[in-house]
């Protein structure tokens, strides 16, 4: 059973938590410390979870969110059971595909925050609508070990 303090520090972690993470893994531009990173690595998996699902509510309260030229972020949902945060855009434009997945995989392995998420074993799945037409980028911790 865990103490008293124990409980107050977790509890202000994931008071902290839910900000950070709308802004690290619906928006791949943003940095965070290497605190934050040192955080999210030793939380336990419920409060990880916990704090991931706060995360989307906070980036579900700021949709629509203009990400670049050409994409908006329309919504966000956390699967505990699969660990997948998944981010769902609209965009005018035809993307490259390659381009697309290189692009999210460097910003989502070189964030601290998300980088540290992601060895906790979540994946980030980025789902842009262009049309009709539906294309996924999902980026897993491996991605990040195979780009050196």
């Amino acid at each position: 059973m865990r103490s008293l303090m124990q409980l107050i520090l977790a509890r202000r972690h994931l008071r902290h938590l839910p900000a950070a993470l709308a802004l690290m893994c619906a928006l791949p531009l943003a940095r965070a410390s290497d605190d934050d990173a040192m955080r999210l690595a030793t939380m336990s998996e419920s409060e990880l979870d916990a704090g991931m699902q706060s995360g989307v509510q906070v980036v579900l309260q700021r949709v629509p969110l203009q990400m670049d030229d050409q994409s908006v972020l329309v919504g966000a949902e956390y699967e505990p059971s699969t660990r997948i945060a998944t981010y769902h855009y609209v965009q005018p434009r035809s993307l490259d595909p390659g381009t697309l997945r290189s692009r999210l995989t460097a910003k989502n392995c070189s964030a601290p925050n998300t980088r540290a998420m992601l060895g906790r074993g979540i994946s980030f799945r980025h789902l842009y609508t262009v049309g009709t037409r539906q294309l996924g980028v999902t980026v897993k911790d491996s991605d990040c070990a195979s780009r050196g």
